[in-house]
């Protein structure tokens, strides 16, 4: 009788816990903690909706880690099925972004035994600016602090913002020096600029603040391949250009990717540097686009057995709805150029 009873309660306690996993806004896997409101799913990645997609690799877990626009984050044993979201930022209550502010264009860097979070945040009832009679609203990076993947990632500065709050920063991403040193990389928006530069700007120890002033890496102007129409109908220079991401090629170059586009679909595109000239450059674009097709958001990771490969979205219509669907594409960089070798097979 009593074992009957035990029996009976273990799996009343196991229900209960199964139900509680299921909640909303409660810790669901490991501490992971799903958004208020919103139900953790298992999604294969050629449904999902995520613009600017980037994946961080656990080799001791053998798990990867997906971010995206929205700031949350998922996770998947196979690259295929992903499951979340799960909410791990923790914005600062005084700092300028407010508390509800979203996360675009985020990236997870580790960097000293912790891992950064960084992405962009906009205000939509701050303006900074007006451009041809169009509000200019405050948009810039910021960096969140962990000592896990998984968060949470709590905000690095408070009242003070780590970047200038007078000029549109967008798509940040990560690297550091040969000393350890580490750098913001972004963009000057064109909405603002009129003609988007890839900046970078030194980091204090801790990365809470900027040293010296941002240095023009190089512009949108330069790529000669990209292309926009204007009002007449006449062909130029796409003043646009988003989302860089450095990477190191086997043959010994420095290289960005970053997203352009061609008669109004997006690509993506690459600029390289001789290691050896150093983050500075000279900065050099490739003639001609890397991936063409309404695809952006480029960039690397390696997978378990080491396999380069680039993680972007492409642009499409599903049922009348635009979505930004991730993809994976297998990559070498065995030479001094990157290549792409095709779509990755699960």
């Amino acid at each position: 009788m009593k074992k009957g009873i035990i029996i009976y309660l273990f799996f009343v306690l196991l229900l209960a816990l199964c139900m509680q996993g299921c909640k909303p806004g409660v810790s669901v896997n490991n501490g992971l903690v799903a958004p208020a409101g919103v139900a953790v799913e298992k999604v294969a990645i050629d449904t999902m909706n995520l613009a600017n997609p980037f994946v961080i690799y656990d080799d001791v877990k053998d798990i990867y880690y997906m971010t995206g626009d929205g700031g949350y984050l998922w996770r998947s044993s196979d690259m295929h099925v992903w499951e979340g979201p799960y909410d791990i930022l923790r914005p600062a209550k005084e700092s300028w972004i407010g508390a509800d502010a979203v996360a675009t264009s985020p990236e997870i860097h580790k960097y000293k035994g912790r891992y950064y979070y960084m992405a962009a945040f906009t205000r939509p009832d701050v303006v900074i600016d007006t451009i041809a009679g169009k509000p200019v609203y405050r948009t810039a990076c910021e960096i969140f602090v962990s000592d896990e993947i998984t968060g949470p990632y709590e905000q690095l500065t408070g009242e003070t913002p780590l970047l200038a709050p007078d000029y549109m920063a967008v798509h940040p991403t990560f690297c550091e020096d040969e000393l350890n040193v580490g750098y913001l990389i972004y963009n000057y928006a064109a909405e603002q600029s009129g003609n988007a530069t890839v900046q970078i700007i030194r980091l204090g120890k801790k990365l809470d603040i900027q040293i010296g002033e941002p240095y023009i890496m190089f512009r949108a102007s330069q790529n000669v391949w990209s292309s926009a129409v204007a009002e007449d109908s006449k062909k130029s220079y796409s003043p646009v250009m988003q989302a860089p991401f450095m990477f190191d090629t086997r043959g010994g170059e420095l290289g960005i990717l970053f997203d352009t586009t061609i008669d109004g679909e997006s690509a993506i595109g690459v600029a390289y540097t001789e290691k050896d000239h150093g983050l500075n450059g000279p900065w050099h674009i490739e003639p001609t686009p890397l991936l063409t097709g309404n695809v952006g958001g480029p960039m690397l990771f390696k997978d378990y057995d080491g396999t380069l490969v680039m993680a972007l979205h492409k642009d499409t219509i599903v049922d009348g709805i635009k979505k930004s669907i991730p993809q994976f594409m297998k990559m070498d960089s065995q030479f001094d150029k990157l290549k792409v070798k095709g779509h990755y097979k699960f």
